[in-house]
């Protein structure tokens, strides 16, 4: 009896490692690729300046609330396409999506035309430097087209995430994103005939690069004979349930993303009143703490869609044995996270030119902070942007973000920011305060198993 047992673990294990494999690997280099649009934009537009690189900062920072929007919209809908996909409810799959798209495409299109019409107004929001303003300005003028199509390409990337077809999303995003540094290199600094465009060559290899992520992903859905594209109009036949599955379950997460980005965003505002030294470097530490989510992005992207799919396949003994493997995995990425960022302060000083300045100085020192900060976030992460998310613990993970940041993280940030004047590496300091908040919040949830809804029961498929 305990060799059979023994032997099911072992092959549990070995479908778990398997998994990982198909399923981690992809959206990690897809997520590398992914965060390093912004990075290779800073990297070229630093020799430009201060300036530029604020501005580049800025107008991210304008993107991050689009970018939460969509986030919201389309994990809120992946979770119901995840189960939907696990119990072969095709149909339903079609639906969801369809709400997600028309939903996607709409606030698109006004946000679009919101950058287009009020850029000065939007933009100083975060800085008034007149010439900060004017590089943020020519950006995103150049790189409104880009924020459009990103209501496409989130739907259709997140539908095939669901699938686990995450191997097509990276692939595109490796095309997408080499295409963006050569078209970089030859706009921003006028090679092969080209004039020396700077941030506005920046924002069109962004543009370039959406353009051909589209065009991949749609020559991928029409000649692999995608069976939720067989009948493209019913897409749009859902009825009321599945909008008001999007309400019910979708939504808050977009709220929750939405004031998350937008309490990241005030955090932001207020590194911009110490000035523009204090913002460009908070500027760099904002894409390097991406970069160093990596890791606990893929494998939280990961344990969404696996997790999900279990559930819909009906073996929930199987989803709390695969949840606590990924509990494991998760705080042995955050260590390694940890390690390489401590590693990386003296390369990435060098990377960025600023090695001796204050801004390399801050940045320097936010470094530090971010390697022990980074450890608790993956290990937060792992339930709030994976398994509960997964489970459409929607209520529950609002709770532990929407508190963290509102009731831990910006009480601290605005005493010493804004009262205390304190040096942005204090308030930077006083950011990791609500990992700690979230921390036992988790614990206690994954151990009560409430987290775990079974939401492709939710819907039909009329």
């Amino acid at each position: 009896m305990q060799v059979a047992v023994c032997c099911k673990q072992k092959s549990e294990n070995r479908e778990f490692l398997k998994l990982l494999a198909v399923t981690v690997l992809p959206l990690l280099v897809q997520s590398i690729f992914t965060q390093s649009i912004n990075f290779i934009d800073q990297i070229m537009v630093s020799s430009l300046g201060t300036e530029a690189i604020a501005a580049i900062g800025a107008s991210n920072k304008l993107l991050s609330l689009y970018n939460a929007f969509l986030y919201g919209s389309c994990s809120g809908c992946a979770m119901f396409m995840a189960q939907y996909w696990g119990s072969k409810d095709y149909k339903s799959f079609q639906k969801m999506l369809g709400v997600l798209m028309t939903i996607t495409v709409t606030i698109g299109s006004i946000f679009s035309l919101l950058v287009l019409l009020f850029p000065t107004q939007l933009i100083s929001i975060f800085n008034n430097d007149p010439l900060v303003v004017s590089h943020a300005v020519k950006y995103m003028r150049a790189v409104v087209a880009a924020y459009f199509m990103m209501s496409i390409i989130f739907p259709l990337e997140y539908m095939l995430r669901s699938m686990n077809k995450v191997r097509v999303t990276m692939i595109n995003t490796i095309i997408s994103v080499l295409i963006n540094c050569f078209v970089n290199y030859i706009l921003i600094y006028g090679k092969l005939g080209f004039p020396k465009m700077g941030v506005v060559g920046a924002a069109l290899g962004t543009v370039f690069c959406r353009l051909i992520a589209i065009v991949v992903l749609v020559g991928y859905i029409i000649l692999s004979k995608n069976v939720i594209f067989q009948n493209p109009r019913q897409l749009f036949s859902y009825n009321m349930t599945y909008v008001a599955a999007f309400i019910k379950k979708a939504l808050p997460l977009v709220g929750n993303e939405m004031m998350w980005s937008l309490g990241t965003t005030i955090y932001f505002i207020i590194y911009g009143r110490a000035g523009t030294d204090a913002l460009a470097a908070m500027s760099i530490m904002q894409t390097i703490q991406m970069l160093a989510k990596i890791a606990s992005g893929g494998f939280c992207g990961a344990s969404s869609i696996i997790i999900g799919n279990e559930i819909g396949h009906g073996d929930l003994d199987k989803v709390q044995r695969y949840c606590k493997k990924f509990h494991l995995t998760a705080f042995l990425v955050g260590v390694i996270s940890s390690c390489a960022v401590y590693l990386l302060i003296g390369p990435m000083l060098r990377l960025y030119s600023i090695e001796g300045t204050k801004v390399g100085e801050y940045v320097a020192q936010c470094m530090v902070v971010l390697s022990i900060y980074i450890v608790m976030n993956v290990c937060n992460s792992i339930n709030v942007e994976g398994i509960f998310r997964s489970g459409g613990d929607v209520a529950y993970l609002t709770l532990m973000d929407m508190g963290s940041i509102w009731l831990v993280g910006m009480p601290f940030t605005i005493i010493t920011g804004l009262v205390m004047h304190c040096n942005v590496v204090v308030i930077y300091c006083a950011y990791i305060v609500l990992e700690i908040y979230k921390l036992p919040l988790g614990i206690i949830r994954f151990q009560s198993g409430k987290w775990l809804h079974q939401l492709h029961k939710e819907t039909d498929a009329k």
